[in-house]
């Protein structure tokens, strides 16, 4: 009887889940068809759709113990997004001034975010300080009657650091596509794709590290290893798994087989992330970092994952949304704040680099704003955090998945502006020409 009732949920989930793409596929291409005239699509729009049919709702497509079950599927989705950031990341601008602007400026609005999120949390979500791996309690002033200290909990700093991981992110994918519709080139569009794509490297080592080292504190008392242990632990599972694609697969040629030893690939290190507590999509970076560098199947592995990408970043917003369990009262205030504070720390930051590193300086003050759209990592971020702090799981998706739809609202226009007010606007060119040859 157990084993019919199992295979019964089983092929009901598989049912469910099989209906639940079809559904949301037909949605998506509805809102693209018809949203699409009001609205800048970006791909966020797929989150609406996980939550039209999560839990959340009366009809509940997917039960929250459908959702349970489904987490190590979630957590291959993970994977296979680190996966990709790791194989697009070889493929960026190597001028080193330009890579700095997006390292340093992405770690800006990380930690300025993260500071500003802390105290909210603070007053948002007290804990119990006794429960906390540490707490940090460090006098920062003292005069005139007053004192400042600085004063949080190990769960509150990295809960804030997870969501100033998701707000470091900006996606390339909105400037590939302005690229590809409008023909734009030039320095400030080489800039901008580099900048995107290095704040997608910082937020993913970032939540590996953040994530390792709050398992290290966690076990601290369990096991004798150090946060620099678990943080080298961390890399090797990724490094390892690189190698092992390279010795698994020889020298195959077959795409099939390629494809087959890909795809074991980013399950096994999404396995061991997810079952160590650190982070499926940390790991799978390092791995498709490490198959790179070592092996001659490279580019045949980016163009067989390049293939699933949009069909994955679309799921990954679907259970995103379904996740999603919104919050209550007060607690709204931090999406709003998390938008305003990632908006100023992004124009601000990208700015002060772009004039301070790069060589010849590049002085625009709205330069930021090609950097406003954040895609599904920032996504996929806010799942991994959510995974690994459910108690804060709720007030996480909703930052950054409010974030998200917020923010892709208005950054193609943006983005739009900012290039035709540097003159790198393809087909706005294309138009100044065709009026000077009428002209004369």
């Amino acid at each position: 009887d157990f084993r019919e009732r199992d295979g019964a949920q089983a092929v009901n989930l598989t049912v469910v889940l099989v209906l639940v793409v079809i559904f949301s596929f037909g949605i998506g291409h509805l809102l693209t068809r018809y949203a699409s005239r009001f609205v800048t699509l970006s791909g966020a729009e797929y989150i609406l759709v996980g939550v039209l049919i999560g839990p959340h709702f009366p009809w509940k497509l997917v039960s929250e113990q459908a959702l349970v079950q489904l987490s190590p599927l979630i957590s291959l989705l993970l994977g296979l997004v680190g996966f990709v950031i790791g194989l697009r990341g070889r493929s960026g601008p190597r001028r080193l001034d330009v890579t700095l602007v997006g390292w340093v400026s992405a770690l800006l609005v990380l930690m300025t975010v993260a500071a500003a999120v802390i105290p909210v949390l603070r007053w948002l979500v007290p804990v119990n300080e006794v429960d906390a791996d540490f707490v940090v309690n460090q006098l920062v002033y003292r005069g005139f009657g007053y004192l400042i200290e600085v004063h949080f909990a190990s769960t509150h700093l990295w809960v804030a650091l997870g969501i100033g991981a998701s707000a470091a992110v900006a996606s390339p994918l909105l400037l590939e596509s302005m690229t590809r519709l409008t023909g734009s080139k030039g320095r400030v569009s080489m800039m901008l794709e580099s900048t995107a794509a290095a704040s997608q490297v910082v937020a993913v080592l970032v939540l590996g590290g953040v994530l390792a080292t709050a398992r290290a504190t966690e076990a601290a008392g369990r096991f004798s290893m150090t946060v620099a242990e678990w943080e080298l632990a961390a890399i090797g599972v990724g490094v390892v798994s690189g190698l092992l694609f390279g010795l698994f697969i020889g020298k195959e040629s077959e795409p099939s087989r390629i494809f087959l030893a890909t795809v074991g690939l980013v399950t096994f290190a999404s396995g061991v992330g997810a079952a160590l507590s650190i982070s499926p999509l940390f790991v799978t970076m390092l791995a498709a970092v490490t198959v790179s560098v070592t092996s001659s199947h490279a580019e045949r592995v980016r163009v067989h994952v390049g293939r699933l990408q949009h069909a994955l970043f679309v799921l990954l917003m679907i259970f995103a949304g379904a996740l999603w369990n919104p919050v209550s009262g007060w607690e709204w205030l931090l999406p709003v704040f998390y938008v305003l504070v990632r908006f100023a720390a992004r124009r601000v930051g990208t700015a002060l680099c772009a004039k301070l590193i790069l060589d010849p300086p590049l002085l625009a003050r709205r330069l930021g704003n090609g950097l406003l759209s954040q895609g599904t990592l920032a996504v996929a971020v806010g799942v991994n955090f959510a995974q690994r702090f459910p108690e804060f799981a709720s007030l996480i998706l909703t930052t950054v998945l409010i974030g998200t739809l917020l923010s892709d609202l208005f950054s193609t226009r943006m983005l739009r502006a900012l290039l035709a007010d540097a003159g790198e606007l393809g087909d706005e060119l294309e138009g100044e020409a065709t009026r000077a040859e009428a002209s004369t």
